[in-house]
């Protein structure tokens, strides 16, 4: 049964939201009203269309199925397979943190199960790869330190009659998960000694999300659907997804640390004897901190990223500097924006020529199938 919701105002101001076809976005705000209380929902093309475009025979099934495509390739929506029917369900990742249930409901549908590491990941992306107790990062990749790495913790035990769903289940550090239950108040929670050592695999596990994207930054070279692009996309983790802290309140503790090189980082240019990202880094932060919410951390990866990919410093200073006069976050997919912004100014035609044999790749071939999609839409329209 269809429920009342809200949009938030961000909704319409979300510049990669808006790279996505019309059709797409009115689906992610009538997702808000399909799901249940917990922000689950069934998750089939004939179902979608029979909810959300009963009216609009223009489209086919294949066309509102590149419609759900867009949602998940993000992000916005995790989909899995629920319950002894093998349902094709779908969850709002965020759901709870841009929707106010006055009186919820208890969910009738079954929810994700917390025994894939896909279901968990998702659970940690909501959470902005917080510990929803102690309030410091979780490695986004697995470490040799097993207290550090993510585990899945219930608001409300299992055994107190708790259940899996979205609302009821949150990340932690596993050493965190298990002295929770030695604490005897949950405010007061004191942080265990098996946490020390934390920075060490913050370190470990930035470096390896830095050569894992630039190894496959390298292997993807033509748009693919099925891809998942949800790390090209922050943006919108950013705006409608990502939460601080505990319950979405809690600020993160003290200033994630500047990671230090490793043998197995990228190679990149560097001048005297710090590398460049962490230059640019310090020099961003030096002149835009003031006032705004940014993660050293997070700006180092991107810079790192962008000039693994061979990217001119000179431009990519252009783009932060764009990024940073805004106030708006740095991550790959507002820098794409800021890219295009800047080569505008150059090319009024806003056509990019492309050298010979150079194909599109990554953020710039989802946005081109996304657009290509929007204009067989648009074409449908005026026929």
């Amino acid at each position: 049964m269809p429920r009342i919701r809200t949009v938030k105002p961000e909704f319409w101001e979300d510049e990669l939201l808006g790279v996505m076809p019309r059709d797409a976005r009115l689906l992610f705000i009538a997702t808000f009203n399909m799901a249940d209380d917990e922000g689950i929902l069934r998750w089939t093309p004939a179902y979608i269309k029979a909810q959300a475009f009963m009216y609009d025979d223009d489209l086919t099934l294949k066309d509102v199925d590149q419609l759900m495509r867009c949602l998940t390739d993000t992000g916005l929506l995790f989909p899995y397979v629920g319950g002894v029917a093998k349902q094709q369900m779908a969850v709002v990742v965020n759901f709870r943190k841009h929707q106010r249930i006055n009186r919820p409901q208890k969910g009738k549908l079954p929810p994700p199960a917390l025994g894939a590491w896909p279901v968990r990941e998702m659970y940690a992306r909501r959470d902005g790869w917080t510990c929803q107790l102690c309030g410091s990062d979780i490695p986004q990749r697995i470490v040799v330190n097993d207290d550090h790495n993510l585990a899945i913790d219930h608001v409300r035990p299992v055994a107190a009659g708790g259940s899996d769903h979205p609302s009821n289940v949150r990340a932690v550090h596993r050493a965190c998960g298990r002295s929770r239950y030695a604490s005897a108040d949950e405010e007061e929670f004191i942080p265990p000694a098996a946490l020390s050592g934390l920075e060490d695999s913050l370190n470990e596990s930035l470096n390896r999300s830095v050569n894992d994207s630039v190894k496959e930054s390298h292997a993807q070279s033509n748009f693919d659907p099925s891809v998942s692009t949800e790390g090209d996309f922050s943006s919108l983790n950013h705006s409608l997804m990502e939460g601080k802290g505990r319950e979405g309140n809690r600020e993160r503790k003290g200033t994630p640390p500047t990671p230090r090189q490793s043998s197995g980082s990228p190679t990149v240019s560097q001048t005297g004897e710090r590398a460049i990202e962490d230059r640019m880094t310090d020099a961003f932060l030096e002149r835009y901190k003031a006032g705004n919410a940014y993660s050293a951390r997070q700006i180092r990866r991107v810079i790192a990223d962008t000039l693994a990919n061979s990217t001119d410093p000179d431009e990519l200073w252009a783009a932060l500097e764009r990024l940073g006069a805004s106030s708006k976050p740095v991550t790959n997919g507002t820098l794409q924006f800021a890219f295009a912004e800047i080569r505008k100014q150059h090319n009024p035609s806003n056509v990019i020529a492309l050298a010979s044999g150079q194909t599109l790749s990554g953020t710039d071939a989802t946005v081109d199938g996304w657009m290509a999609l929007a204009d067989h839409f648009d074409s449908k329209d005026s026929a």
